[in-house]
């Protein structure tokens, strides 16, 4: 394999010419919209065949977009390798212990559900975040589901850290940057008595030692509620009628990473074999195909805005109702 990788960078090269080669408009106008350079020409050269392989997948899916009824585009992953990309930014959700956990009671929320509804109009999502090459997707899935139960409950938005998340709830079978799940962040937040609001502990894109102050706490919790694992009438009951929840999805596709618009829908990703956190902020149908409407934590320029429309009552796809959950307060 490294022997072909050489025959193709070299061949490229020979056709850019050297020692300085012309990568193309296109290429140019990427790399300066999201802030790309690099430490030599062969670096660039070789991010650029990766980008080029990355870029006619997007135009080959894009071609058939009447099937497949979404769209992606080149967004900053863009120079990554498919497996640099699950190495950096994806994590298999560690083991989590619910015995704790109160299970949610559908029998509470039984009748007719809004057809729609999206807590981005009602106050209680905060603006996307991005984690950076941080693999802790976990706690800011477990903030976001807390922002939004504090918004709801007190009527005001605070923004709560998930460095705080990161740096405090090891103890608690996270592991900073390296993966870890919603559940233990919430664990650490009930027993430590709150975590700090983001303005007061701000995220650093690495693992730091534990500075929590309780003269910064923007929020607190009792006790964590736990879905059915796959099922997605509870998970549409409890968005519908108590607010955001924490999900885990399978985002290791392609066509996950370069997500641009519409329903998302895919065969290739598994319902059980989640790996990467994100927050479910309402629900709704669309061109007769209905979704939920998911917060991400990869900045605004995946997505929509930093949102993706995920096919709903699909037979769990992707694991979107495998690992949810919610804080209360």
């Amino acid at each position: 394999m490294k022997v072909v990788i050489l025959a193709v960078l070299s061949l490229v090269s020979l056709a850019f010419g050297a020692p300085r080669f012309q990568l193309g408009e296109e290429w140019e106008l990427w790399k300066s919209e999201h802030g790309k350079s690099y430490q030599s020409q062969r670096e660039e050269l070789e991010r650029h065949v990766i980008w080029q392989a990355n870029r006619k997948y997007v135009e080959a899916h894009n071609q058939n977009v009447h099937i497949l009824g979404f769209t992606l585009k080149m967004n900053h992953f863009g120079d990554m390798s498919d497996s640099e990309f699950s190495d950096m930014y994806l994590t298999k959700m560690s083991n989590r212990n619910f015995t704790s956990a109160k299970v949610f009671d559908s029998s509470s929320y039984e009748g007719d559900l809004p057809e729609s509804i999206d807590w981005r109009n009602k106050g209680a999502v905060s603006d996307i975040k991005n984690q950076g090459q941080c693999g802790a997707s976990y706690a800011f899935s477990a903030m976001g589901a807390l922002e939004g139960a504090s918004a709801l409950a007190h009527g005001r938005l605070t923004t709560l850290s998930e460095q705080n998340i990161i740096d405090c709830s090891v103890s608690y079978g996270n592991h900073g940057c390296n993966g870890g799940n919603m559940y233990n962040a919430f664990q650490y937040v009930v027993a430590n008595g709150g975590v700090d609001t983001q303005s007061s502990y701000p995220f650093q894109g690495r693992q730091s030692s534990c500075s929590y102050s309780k003269n910064n706490c923007g929020g607190t919790m009792s006790s964590v509620i736990r879905l059915p694992s796959g099922d997605e009438t509870s998970l549409q009951q409890a968005v519908a009628y108590v607010g955001p929840v924490s999900v885990a999805v399978d985002a290791d596709n392609t066509a996950f990473r370069y997500y641009y618009q519409g329903v998302y829908s895919s065969s290739r990703c598994s319902s059980s074999d989640v790996n990467h956190g994100m927050v479910v902020t309402g629900y709704g149908s669309t061109g007769g195909s209905d979704f939920w409407l998911v917060k991400n934590s990869w900045g605004t320029n995946w997505g929509m805005d930093g949102y993706i429309l995920m096919t709903r009552n699909k037979y769990n796809q992707c694991g979107i109702a495998t690992d949810a959950s919610y804080p209360t307060l």
